[in-house]
């Protein structure tokens, strides 16, 4: 099973921490890299820490939403990303 498809599951599931773990966990390996789709990683994990600081109930997921937001053009580059985002622009906690 692919990790967006994972990901994607969890978010259905409102399992926001651990979608954002199952994408971290990879970021990780490619963070200090050349890989230039670090940023996609790193925008979607955002996405998901900002669904659960929501969950929480705390005021500070609006700024780490944006965060996600920044990284869109980022998204463009690959079909798989784009189904990504806008997966996760329909979540949108705002």
């Amino acid at each position: 099973m692919s990790l967006f498809r994972i990901f994607k599951e969890l978010i259905n599931n409102e399992e926001f921490y651990e979608a954002h773990e199952i994408l971290e966990e990879y970021w990780h390996t490619i963070r200090k890299t050349n890989n230039p789709y670090k940023n996609v990683y790193r925008g979607f994990i955002n996405a998901a820490v900002a669904l659960e600081l929501k969950k929480r109930g705390r005021t500070n997921y609006k700024k780490v939403w944006f965060t996600y937001e920044k990284y869109k053009p980022l998204y463009l580059q690959k079909e798989e990303f784009i189904e990504i985002m806008n997966f996760l622009d329909s979540k949108k906690p705002f």
